[in-house]
Formats: structure tokens, sequence, C-alpha cells
């Protein structure tokens, strides 16, 4: 018996920060996943300049290792950090703009949870079953919407 895969979103706030992303998310990631205990599915980052306003997107799919030079690449070209916004918002402006402020940012991150597969094989071969898993991510709704919901949750509460 295969465990059914078992994804989770994390969302990270940044409120007001004047602290750059300089790699150690993405380094955090990479150690998680090369551990064998998560797979990184897909990333997003959203943040607005403290002094302009402007918006940057990110949205990622595929493993952490693949992440570290998207990021270095978005945060360093301000030209491929355009780009890759255009990209991510698709023309919605409108839901990220309610939901960040300058100087703010989110990050959403969608993991499997790979160990979570191979404790439910180790049951099956051993005779056993599941008997009920509260956390199944088969309803685990959009990367955005969860990071644009935590951040609006973050502002209120």
């Amino acid at each position: 018996m295969t465990a059914p895969d078992r994804t989770e979103v994390l969302v990270f706030g940044f409120p007001q920060t004047g602290v750059p992303f300089e790699g150690g998310l993405v380094g955090a990631l990479e150690r998680a996943e090369s551990g064998g205990a998560i797979r990184v599915i897909e990333v997003l980052f959203a943040g607005r300049d403290a002094e302009s306003g402007e918006l940057s997107v990110l949205s990622l799919e595929g493993g952490a290792g693949e992440l570290a030079a998207a990021l270095a690449d978005f945060r360093l070209d301000r030209d491929r950090r355009r780009e890759d916004t255009a990209r991510a918002l698709e023309g919605d402006t409108e839901d990220y703009g309610a939901a960040l402020e300058a100087g703010e940012a989110v990050v959403a991150v969608r993991v499997e949870h790979t160990w979570a597969r191979a404790l439910g094989d180790a049951v099956g071969r051993s005779g056993g079953h599941s008997l009920g898993d509260r956390t199944r991510g088969d309803d685990v709704a959009s990367l955005r919407l969860h990071a644009l919901d935590a951040a609006r949750r973050a502002r209120v509460g």
C-alpha cells in the first residue's frame, strides 16, 4: 500500500522588512530536500519595494536545487525581475496590491512530505493500512491564494 501524496503549503510574511533576501531561505529548503524528508513542489515570492512600492513576484515549480539560480537572477537582475513578475501576474495585480504594502513580502512554499510515502509503504509491507490522514494534500488550494490570504490576515490580526 503506497501512502497518498501529502502536501503542505507553508507561508511566511516579512512585514516592513529592510532585510535583503540573500539565499538563506533557499539554503534551508535545499538542506531539507537533500535530507529526503520533503520535496519542494512550488515556491511563490511576492514583495513590494519599500521605496518605490514596485511589486515583484516570482512563481517557480521544481526542486529547491533549481530555485537557487532562479532566485539569484530574480534578486540581482532588475530586467529579469520585471519579466518574471509580468509572467507570474499575467495582468492580475489587484490581489497583490490589496495584500502587500510597500516594504512587505510574502513567501509561500508547497512541499510534499516524502517521508509519509516511505512510512506508508513500510506499513503496507507489514500488512497494515492507514486509518486516517487529516493533512492529505488533495484539497490544497492555489499557492497564490494561500500567500495573499495569509498576508491579509497578518495585517488585520
